[in-house]
């Protein structure tokens, strides 16, 4: 029996008692975050669980690490659907630290357990590899309530990647961040589990060893330091006898000087290569002689792997990053392949070096493929860390690169958190918002109407308040219109995401935000006799109609859902 376990974050199993309790929120009971009725349940297993019954319907949630917006997770609203009613239990996972968002926390309902996802889906009967919608196939069960989500099944031979996958879809990417390896003899169950309170994901195979993957090891940025994946922990001497490697490919000999097994996982060998492989060309690494820590050798029909070499310049401009906090001591990239993983410092770091505040990492990835075939092109996502702290943007931020095995080498050059100088307003811009609500929808006696949005002075936690009263912006006292007049100043961002919301619920909450961009050529105060003058419509789901007031007559269709007036030219 083989094991092959990866264990990554531990949740703390008591949560310290100052802090607030933990809670589920949702459209059931008014995305209330501290409402004690949806407060989280410790339990024996280090998971947290609620139990809400609830009448047929479609329903979506997040769960909060806390009582206050900004703790929550995952970034999208999950769903699911009651025929009719019933109770619904949920399964919580708060992470490493208890009372913070570190993006390492994990939620699901009971209707919706883990599923195993991964590339042998359809030799089982699955109707499609790697899709996490799927929920007749892999299916995980927790019959004795540990916490435990199990999966068994015999799969064909071969070699096989998975991950485990919550709620049906990629919104949470259970750790590790990538892909978890394994091998299948074809003719016993392979067992997989998924530990929720301790995050650990292990699969179990009686498979001979085999050769998983061969790729760029460290940080990625010397291309003489390669790591061979095995599918079980290895035997220490013949892992580290390096005869026992043999490298092909590339304009000329390649000689393996040392082989040494991970001090931590007993499954990876690291290898240094004399000379270093060459980005352009694609490369074969061959094993043999290598046996598992029982004396079964690798399997010769498994033993090798290939990759194509290829590497990345990547370029970040500091420039207006450091104007405002000074120059950093340290900026990292992050990313989801191989050799980049999103460990706040683990991946390269980069330099700059000519200080002109343009930083710069040479990047190698090995773009693996099966041995015979060709290697297909790649999407990276990646983004950059300062000071080993600071991330660009929000956890679903990120740059894309897309590998091209018909390229040696490419240069990708951003902007921190994509904001270039054009992309900031070089003027003081005013918008007065203006929002329709009817009765039914808010009580001015009780509710509290706000703007909320992605630009400083709005948020997207705390409300700018919007009135009827004829103050603040607001034109004409009980007419329905409720405003708030706000000025961005020079410098913001000009691209502005923004919603309304009644008492912390946010109208079209399944849609996107609405969009504006912040106009400093014929918008800037400086110009004007008022702000720009935005009037929307509450909870209008739907693409309409935009009718700037200059000239008369003009109709355009704008991507911003319930826009119903929008007057950008200077009132001169």
């Amino acid at each position: 029996m083989r094991t092959f376990a990866v264990a990554i974050l531990v949740a703390l199993l008591v949560a310290p008692v100052a802090l607030a309790a933990p809670s589920i929120v949702g459209d059931f009971q008014a995305w209330d975050p501290a409402d004690p009725a949806c407060d989280l349940t410790l339990q024996p297993n280090g998971v947290y669980t609620l139990t809400v019954t609830l009448l047929a319907g479609t329903y979506f949630y997040k769960a909060v690490d806390g009582d206050t917006w900004g703790l929550d997770f995952p970034s999208n609203n999950q769903t699911f659907t009651l025929a009719e009613e019933a109770e619904v239990t949920w399964h919580v996972n708060l992470g490493a630290t208890v009372g913070t968002k570190e993006g390492d926390e994990y939620v699901f309902h009971h209707m919706n357990p883990p599923i195993v996802c991964g590339n042998f889906m359809t030799e089982i009967g699955g109707p499609e590899d790697w899709l996490a919608s799927d929920t007749s196939t892999t299916v995980m069960a927790d019959p004795d309530d540990d916490g435990v989500w199990v999966f068994q099944s015999i799969i064909p031979a071969g070699s096989y990647a998975f991950k485990i996958v919550l709620n049906n879809n990629w919104d949470q990417n259970t750790s590790p961040s990538g892909d978890i390896f394994f091998v299948s003899d074809g003719t016993t169950p392979v067992t997989f589990s998924y530990d929720m309170a301790t995050n650990t994901t292990e699969v179990v195979s009686s498979a001979p060893p085999a050769v998983i993957d061969a790729r760029i090891d460290g940080d990625g940025t010397d291309a003489s330091l390669y790591a061979v994946q095995f599918s079980d922990d290895m035997d220490q001497t013949t892992a580290e006898t390096e005869g026992n490697y043999a490298v092909t490919g590339g304009p000329g000999a390649i000689t393996v000087t040392d082989a040494t097994l991970d001090g931590t996982d007993a499954s990876i060998v690291h290898l240094t290569l004399s000379p270093a492989l060459t980005e352009g060309y694609d490369y074969q690494f061959v094993v043999t002689g290598v046996t598992d820590e029982g004396g079964t050798p690798v399997d010769p029909s498994n033993n090798d792997d290939c990759f194509y070499l290829h590497m990345v310049t990547f370029e970040v401009n500091m420039h207006l990053y450091v104007d405002i906090n000074g120059v950093p001591m340290s900026v990292h990239i992050q990313g989801d392949t191989h050799p980049l993983t999103w460990d706040q410092c683990g991946g390269a770091e980069l330099s700059d070096g000519d200080v002109d505040t343009t930083y710069v990492v040479d990047e190698y990835f090995s773009m693996g493929y099966v041995c015979g075939a060709a290697a297909e092109s790649t999407q990276v996502k990646y983004k950059y860390v300062v000071d080993c702290a600071t991330w660009e943007g929000d956890y679903d931020f990120g740059h894309y690169v897309t590998l091209d095995p018909n390229a040696a080498s490419q240069t990708v050059n951003v902007w921190w958190e994509d904001m270039a100088p054009s992309d900031n307003i070089t003027c003081d811009v005013g918008v007065r918002f203006q929002v329709t609500v009817l009765p039914d929808d808010f009580d001015a006696l009780t509710d509290t109407l706000a703007v909320r949005g992605s630009i400083a002075p709005l948020d997207w936690v705390i409300d700018t308040e919007m009135v009827d009263d004829g103050t603040n912006g607001d034109l004409t006292a009980d007419d329905g219109i409720y405003s708030a007049l706000v000025t961005f100043p020079t410098g913001s961002y000009r691209y502005l995401e923004y919603k309304y919301a009644i008492n912390s619920v946010f109208e079209c909450d399944t849609y996107p935000n609405r969009t504006l961009t912040l106009d400093d050529i014929d918008g800037c105060m400086a110009m004007r006799e008022g702000p720009m003058e935005i009037l929307d419509i509450w909870d209008w789901c739907e693409t309409v109609t935009s009718v700037p007031e200059d000239p008369p007559g003009t109709t355009t269709v704008i991507e911003s859902w319930g826009v119903i007036k929008a007057r950008y030219l200077p009132n001169r």
